[in-house]
């Protein structure tokens, strides 16, 4: 095979994709910390999943083409760290093959080459020992092996795979906390099982099934039921398959159609989302710009009403969802200068987000991070020129600032990384207030709050002076682990003493899925006895996998 065209390339990414997918629980379980968030492989997975369906919609043979739409759908559906970095590695790959039909090795070199350099240009401050040191060992090895001899792409592939693998055995050299935990870089892997399972088809090693990547879905905790006749009802969304497609044109001609609208694409394909009470109107004007694919329709308040009722059968033990992902909105839909969006973990959390002036409360947060299409569509709901986006946690504030690239009106993120930094971020919110001063209030105010999170070991380990062992509680304090256990008011206690000082005058308590309200007031109670000096309030949060999210201020 002397060159790779779009028909191969496309053959072989589904391939990666399914690997991926039949690999995600081993990525995962690639965890630094004993802590249940092991997701990069599921993040990944769905990440290269949704790049899939962005080729659904594409019938060409051109290398270049494919690989930009991989680069497009990866980057809408990317989640967490990882996912954003998986979609910035095929955006890099999509440039370096720039307009080619079809790719020789020393250009499949090239390409390998800008995927490693859009990586590094997309993290603020990248970390070797990590996917990125992976991708640079690919880039470098594949570039020196075509400087003097002309390979093919077999064989640069081959040289791609065999340079990943060793640096990623080698992450643990790099990262003393791999090291410590005996494990390799998840991101890394992931990245070496995608590209191995596109190298085994591209040999004919293992075939291509057709069969869609089964990713498991995000389970939702609760769902708030619309009350009264929602506005905009109809959830529309297609594709536009034609000729000289402007994107500019369309978003301006569907805007006053309806809301939540998201128009991205190029000139060949451009992919249509809308909430709107006529999506006849929306289907008229769009099919006189070329042909209407993959046409779906949802009424939004039947959805609600059968997803709300299923929920109550189900006692709360919660709802499998991938698409009811906004679990609360503020009802107001007046135009105001400032709206917020706050990614939270339950549907207690999400009331109390909302009750501090939040105007959409998206599900996510560990193990569950919303992908940057999800992020985008929450943005659009807001009715207001600017959008405050707060990820409350690490691995969603990247690709909360991936949504800048989708929508019209400013984004900004303030980078929370924690529930309790999120609600003091909001008591710092005043919408009388211009965006500079808001963000500067927001920002100031999280020096003043302390964040704990009890969970439970995936694993037995050993981190400083704690023996942890399997099952144990878990406590974090501002995310590094201070105390571990069998008993969970023991460990609570325990983390207190490492959040709470002379300073402290307030305790607030977020109680999880898995704790039921005796349990937790009588740990209120405990903690009250303890800490005399600090209010202790208790709040019902609904997040899974953690036990207790605390806030000390």
């Amino acid at each position: 095979m002397d060159v790779i065209n779009g028909v191969e390339f496309r053959r072989i990414i589904t391939a990666a994709a399914q690997v991926l997918a039949e690999s995600k629980e081993q990525i995962n379980a690639l965890n630094v910390f004993p802590v249940p968030d092991g997701d990069t492989g599921t993040n990944m997975a769905l990440t290269l999943q949704s790049a899939l369906r962005e080729l659904d919609n594409m019938e060409t043979d051109s290398i270049s083409k494919v690989a930009q739409a991989i680069a497009r759908g990866s980057l809408m559906g990317a989640r967490g760290n990882s996912g954003v970095i998986l979609s910035q590695y095929f955006r890099g790959f999509s440039d370096g093959l720039g307009k080619l039909k079809a790719a020789n090795g020393r250009q499949l070199a090239k390409a390998f080459d800008q995927a490693s350099k859009r990586t590094y240009k997309a993290v603020m401050k990248p970390v070797e020992g990590t996917m990125l040191t992976v991708g640079r060992a690919i880039a470098e090895a594949c570039t020196n092996a075509c400087e003097n001899e002309a390979l093919s792409p077999v064989e640069v592939w081959k040289v791609a795979i065999e340079a990943g693998t060793k640096a990623l055995e080698n992450t643990p050299n790099i990262l003393p906390v791999l090291k410590q935990a005996g494990v390799v870089d998840a991101g890394g892997k992931g990245l070496i099982v995608a590209l191995e399972g596109a190298y085994k088809a591209l040999v004919g090693e293992i075939e291509v099934s057709g069969k869609p990547v089964l990713v498991p879905k995000q389970t939702q905790e609760a769902i708030t039921r619309i009350e009264g006749v929602l506005v905009n009802k109809y959830c529309t969304e297609f594709f536009i398959k034609g000729e000289n497609l402007d994107v500019d044109q369309i978003r301006s001609a569907l805007e006053p159609k309806g809301e939540s609208l998201l128009v991205v694409g190029d000139q060949k394909v451009v992919k249509i989302h809308i909430h709107t009470d006529h999506p006849g109107q929306v289907l008229e004007y769009c099919i006189g710009l070329g042909d209407l694919a993959d046409i779906k329709i949802d009424n939004m308040q039947f959805q609600n009403e059968m997803a709300a009722e299923e929920l109550e059968k189900q006692s709360g033990n919660g709802l499998p969802s991938s698409n009811n992902t906004i679990i609360s909105r503020n009802s107001s839909k007046e135009k105001k200068a400032i709206g917020v969006v706050a990614v939270v973990p339950g549907n207690g959390l999400a009331e109390i987000f909302t009750s501090l002036g939040v105007d959409v409360a998206l599900y996510g947060g560990q193990t569950m991070n919303p992908s940057t299409e999800e992020l985008v569509q929450a943005v659009e709901e807001v009715s207001a020129d600017a959008v405050i986006i707060l990820p409350n946690n690490k691995n969603v504030v990247f690709s909360a600032e991936q949504v800048k690239e989708f929508v019209d009106k400013r984004v900004e993120v303030v980078a929370t990384t924690t529930v309790p930094q999120g609600i003091a971020a909001m008591v710092g919110f005043a919408e009388h207030m211009d965006l500079e001063a808001n963000l500067q209030a927001m920002q100031e105010e999280l020096a003043h709050v302390r964040s704990g999170e009890i969970t439970f070991a995936v694993r037995s380990t050993k981190t400083g002076e704690l023996n942890i062992e399997e099952q144990d509680y878990i406590g974090l304090a501002d995310g590094k682990i201070v105390a571990a256990g069998p008993s969970l008011t023991e460990v609570g206690i325990a983390l207190l003493e490492d959040l709470v000082d002379d300073g402290s005058s307030l305790i607030s308590i977020y109680y999880g899925s898995d704790v039921d309200q005796e349990t937790a007031e009588s740990f209120k109670e405990e903690v009250e006895g303890r800490y005399g000096q600090c209010e202790v309030e208790l709040y019902h949060g609904g997040q899974p996998l953690y036990f207790y999210i605390i806030s000390v201020e």
